[in-house]
């Protein structure tokens, strides 16, 4: 009876995970701060990163290394830099660009773009099919919260 519950309970939560929530969601200064913990414990040494999911469409990033570049054809990116430096080229166009997964284009870095220097504070919006890429210099690291969004058409 036990297990039935647990599995029961579980299948109960499978669907939450599949939108964002339909009822508010709070996060204090305190659990915020422990989710940027959770995302730079995280981090991938290869790939510079680390994140936390808040829900489907917003999660914490934490950077101490350059990303690939990328277009996302459906969403676009509304990122708010909390904590650190780095800086984030928008537009131009994406080299050597492939799929890599649905909606996602990923290449190795931009020829052309505006180069945006962020700090702690600071926010950008990178409007769907645009081509973005996160850079730091040597020893420096930020942490963002970055909420996809579906533009309207």
């Amino acid at each position: 009876m036990r297990n039935a519950t647990l599995l029961l309970a579980v299948a109960a939560l499978v669907p939450l995970r599949a939108a964002d929530p339909t009822t508010p969601v709070y996060w204090s200064a305190g659990q915020t701060s422990e989710l940027d913990k959770t995302a730079a414990s995280r981090l991938n040494k290869d790939a510079g990163l680390g994140t936390s999911r808040l829900m489907d469409s917003a999660f914490i990033l934490y950077r101490e290394g350059n990303s690939q570049a990328e277009i996302h054809t459906e969403q676009a990116d509304f990122i708010f830099f909390r904590e650190g430096e780095g800086a984030v080229i928008v537009g131009g166009k994406i080299a050597n660009g492939k799929p890599s997964g649905t909606g996602e284009i990923r290449g190795a870095s931009i020829d052309g773009g505006t180069k945006y220097p962020v700090k702690a504070g600071d926010s950008i919006f990178v409007p769907k099919g645009m081509p973005h890429q996160f850079w730091l210099e040597s020893g420096q690291h930020f942490t963002a919260t970055i909420v996809k969004i579906t533009p309207k058409e």
